[in-house]
């Protein structure tokens, strides 16, 4: 008898913590739930780079002006100052973190060209497929246009005025007092710029 009481209870606490009407979820298309588990799965690789960081902007001019400075050189310093106790002692170059750097270095750069390269593939990728479509949109614009002449298709006539609407102005305004205007082309994010160290800056 308690049991049910019991139960009884529970369900109207859940009945009344309920919404009273059900929520409204978009629809999830596939290729949305591809990169979201793309993002998941980059979060986690993203995880395995020790001190994963991005420049900020008040540094990223005085990194870029060093970037230059020979691998070499920075090796051989990093030995003269293992060699020499009076270097050492001026505490400007820690010998155990400038191997570890070197190291880094040297792992991570293929990293990041491979990185560079897949961001190159995707844009392209994402480019292209908009350009094909862009394409084959504006010929059937254009063969809309045409059948849109015949007095007996007033109904194409009204899809032809909506696409022309979403199109925009094309091409060297009318008005000679104004500069000309176009549709700026289809911008994609700039690459990441990887410094000498394969760390991403801005």
């Amino acid at each position: 008898m308690s049991t049910s009481s019991s139960s009884t209870s529970n369900a109207a606490v859940a009945a009344t913590d309920a919404p009273t009407e059900p929520g409204i979820s978009p629809t999830v298309t596939h290729y949305q739930q591809l990169a979201t588990e793309f993002c998941k799965q980059l979060d986690a690789i993203a995880a395995i780079v020790p001190k994963l960081e991005l420049t900020h902007a008040s540094t990223a001019k005085s990194i870029r002006s060093r970037l230059n400075v020979p691998m070499e050189f920075l090796a051989t310093a990093i030995a003269v100052v293992d060699q020499v106790p009076e270097l050492q002692s001026v505490n400007r170059l820690d010998v155990a973190s400038a191997r570890d750097a070197l190291q880094f270095i040297e792992a991570f750069r293929p990293v990041a060209d491979k990185v560079a390269a897949f961001y190159k593939s995707v844009t392209s990728t994402i480019a292209t497929r908009q350009s094909d479509l862009a394409f084959a949109s504006l010929q059937t614009y254009a063969i809309a246009k045409g059948l849109a002449r015949d007095v007996n298709s007033a109904h194409i006539a009204a899809h032809v005025a909506n696409l022309k609407r979403d199109l925009g102005r094309r091409g060297p305004a009318k008005s000679s007092t104004k500069a000309a205007k176009q549709l700026p082309p289809p911008t994609l994010p700039p690459p990441p710029v990887f410094n000498g160290g394969g760390v991403m800056t801005t």
